[in-house]
Parts: structure tokens; C-alpha cells; sequence
């Protein structure tokens, strides 16, 4: 009595599939596959009991570890979208929090916007120009308990348009 087995050949393994077809085709098929298994992994002038539980073992490591990896896959990548939803968050409670103080810079500290942008466009000392900003941003940051970088950060939130010509400057 023979035990029956059945298995399946990846359609892209073509000089596979054309062996085992000779093979079948031959009535050999099974012979030659029980042959090379029993020498893949029982070999010659081993212990045979010895060497099929390492290898085994060895295999049931080998499937684990592929488990693994496509687990620490999917984590990763739940991980990554956990991250990117969370900065969007927090990106859209700093902008609800700027607006206050975009408010406060667009009609209290840079009320005259338009001056300095034609100032800027006619081309006046962006150096001394700087240093004016610089001393209204200071005394904004102050007033509102930020930082300089944070002030300088709304600043061109308020003033996108500014940023490529001033920002370095700032």
C-alpha cells in the first residue's frame, strides 16, 4: 500500500513543470521524487532519525520566521498609517491654534502688509527690511508667549507669499 501526496508547481518554474511532465509521462514521476526526497533528507551514512528532526525542525523555523516577517509587515504598515493619521491631527490642531495668532499678526503687528510687500517689490534693503520684521515678530512672540521660531513659523503662515524672499532673513 502506497500513501498518496499531492502538491502544486508555481506556472513560472517552466523548466520544472516540463521535467515532472517527462516524468509522468515516463509512469517515473513518483519514483524519482521519493528517491531525491529520501536523499535530500534522509542522505547517505547519516543517522536518518537524527537528520529528518533537524531538518524538521529546521523547516518549521524556516516557516515560522516567514510567518514573522509578513506579521511584522502588516504592523509596520498599520504603524506607518497610525503616524501619518496622528501628524495630520496634530497639524490640524496647530493650524486651529495658528489662526489666532495669524489673526492677531494679519491686522494688529503687520497691518501694513501691502507696504512691505511693495517695498520688497521695489527693491528696497531686505536686510534692514529683516530687522524691522524681526523686532515686530519679537515683540508679537512676546505679547503671545511664543517662541521666535514659533512667531516666525505663523508669520509665514500669514504670509506664504513672503516666505522664498524673507525667510532666510528671519
Amino acid at each position: 500500500m502506497a500513501k498518496v501526496y499531492s502538491f502544486s508547481v508555481p506556472d513560472d518554474e517552466v523548466q520544472l513543470i516540463a521535467i515532472l511532465d517527462e516524468l509522468k509521462s515516463r509512469k517515473m514521476l513518483s519514483h524519482e521524487i521519493v528517491k531525491l526526497l529520501k536523499t535530500f533528507y534522509l542522505g547517505r551514512d547519516h543517522n536518518t532519525e537524527l537528520i529528518s528532526k533537524e531538518m524538521l525542525m529546521l523547516l518549521e523555523i524556516k516557516k515560522k520566521l516567514e510567518e514573522y516577517e509578513k506579521w511584522r509587515q502588516e504592523i509596520l504598515l498599520k504603524l506607518t498609517e497610525l503616524e501619518e493619521k496622528l501628524k495630520q491631527k496634530q497639524e490640524e490642531k496647530q493650524t486651529e491654534d495658528d489662526l489666532s495668532h495669524i489673526r492677531i499678526l494679519r491686522e494688529v503687528h503687520f497691518d501694513d502688509i501691502d507696504k512691505i510687500r511693495e517695498s520688497i517689490n521695489n527693491g528696497a534693503d531686505l536686510i534692514d527690511l529683516s530687522r524691522q520684521i524681526k523686532a515686530r515678530l519679537n515683540g508679537f512672540a512676546t505679547e503671545r508667549g511664543l517662541s521666535y521660531p514659533d512667531a516666525k513659523r505663523i508669520f509665514f503662515k500669514a504670509f506664504p507669499d513672503l516666505k522664498d524672499k524673507l525667510e532666510g532673513l528671519l
